[in-house]
Order: C-alpha cells, then sequence, then structure tokens
C-alpha cells in the first residue's frame, strides 16, 4: 500500500515534468527569434536564399537561350545581347548573395514600415512590367534597349563592388562609402538601375512605360532621401561629402 501510494504520488509530479519540456523549448525559440542579433541573422539568411533563387532562375533563363543558339533555333547574332544582360543579373545576384552572407550589421537604420515598403516597391515593383502593353517591334528599337540594357547592367556591378559589406535594400547605413563611382555622384547604383528600367520600357508603349518610368524615379528619389537622412545621422561626415558631391546626374543634380 505505502509503495502504491508513494509511487502514485509521484506520478503527477513526473507527467508535470513531461508537459512543461516543449513549453520551455518554445519560450526559449521565441526569446532568441526575439533578440536582435538572432533576428538579423533569420532576416540575413532568408535575403540571401532569395537572391540565390534569382540567380538560379537566371542561369535556368540563360541555359534555355544557348540551348535555342545550339539547336539552331536562334542565331548568335540575334540573342547575344539577351545573353550577355542575363549574364550580368547573374553576376549580379551572386554578389548580392555573397554580400548578404558576408556584410556586418547596420550601424543606423530607418525605422518604420513606409521605409520598407518604399524599398520592396522600387526593387520589386519592375515585376509588373511584363503586364504593361507592348509598344511597336521596331528594329531600331530593339537594337538600343539591348545596347543599353547590357552597359547599364554592367555599370551597376561597379557601384555593387564598390559597396561590398554597405549595400542594403533597406535605408541601413553600414560604412561611409566614397571612393570609386561614389567618388562622382551619391547615388550611382540607383542611376544604373533607371538606365537599365529605361532601356526595357523602350520595349513597350510609351503611354503605359512613361507613366511607370515616373513614379519608379519618384519612388526612388525618396529611397535616396530617406538613405542620405540615415548616414546624415550616422557619419558627421557625410554632410561635407554630400555638399561636394552631386546626387545623382553630375552639374545638375
Amino acid at each position: 500500500m505505502n509503495l502504491i501510494s508513494s509511487s502514485k504520488a509521484t506520478l503527477p509530479t513526473v507527467s508535470a515534468s513531461f508537459t512543461r519540456r516543449p513549453r520551455i523549448g518554445r519560450d526559449a525559440l521565441s526569446g532568441w527569434l526575439a533578440s536582435g542579433p538572432a533576428r538579423s541573422a533569420v532576416i540575413r539568411i532568408c535575403a540571401a536564399v532569395w537572391f540565390l533563387l534569382l540567380g538560379a532562375a537566371s542561369v535556368r533563363t540563360t541555359g534555355g537561350q544557348a540551348a535555342d543558339i545550339a539547336a539552331g533555333r536562334v542565331s548568335l547574332g540575334a540573342a547575344w545581347p539577351a545573353l550577355l544582360s542575363q549574364g550580368c543579373i547573374i553576376v549580379f545576384y551572386t554578389i548580392i548573395f555573397c554580400i548578404m552572407i558576408l556584410r556586418p550589421e547596420p550601424v543606423a537604420r530607418a525605422i518604420g514600415v513606409g521605409p520598407a515598403l518604399l524599398a520592396l516597391a522600387g526593387s520589386y515593383g519592375t515585376w509588373l512590367i511584363p503586364l504593361l502593353p507592348r509598344g511597336p517591334e521596331l528594329p531600331v528599337l530593339a537594337v538600343a534597349s539591348a545596347v543599353i540594357l547590357v552597359v547599364s547592367e554592367g555599370l551597376v556591378l561597379y557601384p555593387l563592388i564598390a559597396l561590398g559589406g554597405s549595400f542594403s535594400l533597406m535605408p541601413q547605413a553600414r560604412k561611409l562609402v566614397t571612393g570609386g563611382p561614389y567618388a562622382y555622384v551619391r547615388h550611382p547604383l540607383y542611376l544604373a538601375e533607371e538606365a537599365a528600367l529605361a532601356a526595357i520600357l523602350l520595349q513597350y508603349a510609351w503611354f503605359a512605360a512613361l507613366p511607370f518610368l515616373a513614379v519608379h524615379v519618384a519612388v526612388q528619389i525618396r529611397r535616396m532621401q530617406l538613405e542620405e537622412r540615415v548616414l546624415r545621422n550616422a557619419f558627421p561626415e557625410y554632410a561635407a561629402y554630400a555638399k561636394r558631391t552631386p546626387r545623382l546626374i553630375p552639374g545638375v543634380w
């Protein structure tokens, strides 16, 4: 009787200990994710994987183009601009993937949902372009679009490499970069991106392409202003840099 009673008395204690362990684990995980470094690590990994997937999709597209050329369905002379453009995009996504993994934590950032939404609209709003009506298929426009696109996408890589670990989609500050292309304008990456966007829009109807470009430029200008505010607050020397360096177009603005 005593043994049975004592064992019954201990059963609730053992049972309770088993039911508490999962809750403790969940609490520990929630606490870890709520911490600044852990949350930043999760965002960093998700962003890196995202750009890795975009790069893989570009590789697949390039493989399809190369297969068409090998099979004789498309001539190399007609396909080289698109092939070269896709190559630039693959390099672009690969560099961003490496930067996302290796870059340090920001020393300052914009607060609120608004800056994040602007960054997403500026970065991914271009995915809406295929929904626009196509323009007339003029050979001159096609060649101009291909040439400008290849040159501008090549120019995108220059400021991206100069930024290195300071690159970010969101308005954040890690290190003040004033060398390379940033010695000429404060936002060379935006300038090259808008040139590439304009080149793509040459292939679409002007009544849809022009409003789209105007809205995108307005979003990007607001992003520049938010980034400059963060950099100005993080680095006292930014004021002198901004005073001697034009924002986007040398001698104009």
